[in-house]
């Protein structure tokens, strides 16, 4: 089944799998409808409507009420569409359920600590599904990390509950709680942090190693995307449409990184064909961990 399927179905569209190929997500206000509007056409693999930080709090229900039919007509353009709901009594169960008669991706969990916290949502959730008419589990969970707290329990919050997808490093939330600027070095070891134990579990990790609010100064920009790169995210999210373009450079597959994946799968394969477990390429030695590397970055460009 494809994903606009899946989408016209009510079901998941993006499960672990498929949130490993979301290179770059744009946030968009609810309520701004210019941004909603131009949201499909900017680039971005996927869509984050924002019924949070970006709506004041006299509005936050003419948000939740607009939701739904935002969802609506992004997904109707073929890409997946999560919404951020308020993680607070007030407004996460009905932000929960107004979102639940649309063709939604998944949730985005603002400020995720503790494994009781996931798992409550994750019932009201599943309870959400169900009057809703929506197969059960079938809605994926997004966590942000965004405090020490979160950071300490990485581990414990990727293995939390099984519709959890990624874990996102909410490293403005975070800097501010450490009484710190996001710079990369501030930054650096909270983004490992995440990223290990995202992909111990088989998540997605969304983010970057510094601030996201860049979008003037893009070269400083790509560097704290690359850190985040290179410490296994497999993605970020974007807060301004100028940062998509280098997240999708940054954490897509460049021709030349293929054509160098290809020679190596080549050359090893070669190699077996003449009995041999090893050879070198390139000044080189290429054994399994290489080759294996090789063959995931081949599969991620297919996909």
């Amino acid at each position: 089944v494809d994903r606009r399927a899946r989408h016209r179905e009510g079901g998941v569209a993006v499960n672990r799998a498929e949130a490993h190929l979301l290179r770059s997500q744009l946030f968009v206000p609810a309520l701004s409808e210019h941004f909603v509007e131009k949201a499909p056409d900017l680039g971005a693999a996927a869509v984050i409507v924002d019924l949070a930080d970006s709506i004041a709090p006299n509005m936050k229900t003419k948000a939740r009420e607009a939701a739904a039919g935002i969802v609506r007509r992004i997904a109707a353009r073929g890409l997946p569409v999560f919404v951020r709901v308020n993680n607070d009594t007030a407004h996460l169960k009905a932000d929960l359920e107004a979102t639940m008669d649309s063709p939604l991706a998944g949730i985005y969990l603002p400020n995720a600590e503790s494994v009781e916290q996931v798992r409550h949502v994750s019932h009201l959730l599943r309870a959400a599904e169900q009057r809703h008419g929506r197969v059960a589990g079938t809605t994926a969970l997004v966590l942000l990390l965004e405090s020490p707290l979160a950071l300490l329990h990485a581990a414990a919050l990727a293995a939390s509950d099984d519709s959890v997808v990624a874990l996102v490093f909410g490293s403005e939330d975070y800097a501010t709680a450490m009484g710190v600027a996001p710079t990369l070095e501030a930054m650096r070891m909270p983004a490992y942090q995440l990223g290990l134990a995202a992909r111990a579990f088989g998540l997605a990790a969304w983010g970057v190693a510094g601030s996201i609010a860049e979008f003037t100064d893009l070269d400083s920009y790509r560097t704290v995307a690359v850190v985040a790169r290179d410490a296994g995210y497999t993605g970020a999210c974007a807060i301004h449409p100028r940062q998509i373009a280098v997240l999708n450079d940054v954490f897509g597959v460049s021709r030349a990184d293929m054509q160098a994946a290809a020679d190596i799968v080549a050359a090893f394969d070669q190699a077996l064909a003449q009995g041999k477990g090893a050879v070198a390429h390139h000044g080189k030695m290429l054994d399994l961990p290489v080759v294996e590397r090789a063959r995931q970055m081949l599969a991620k460009a297919r996909r």
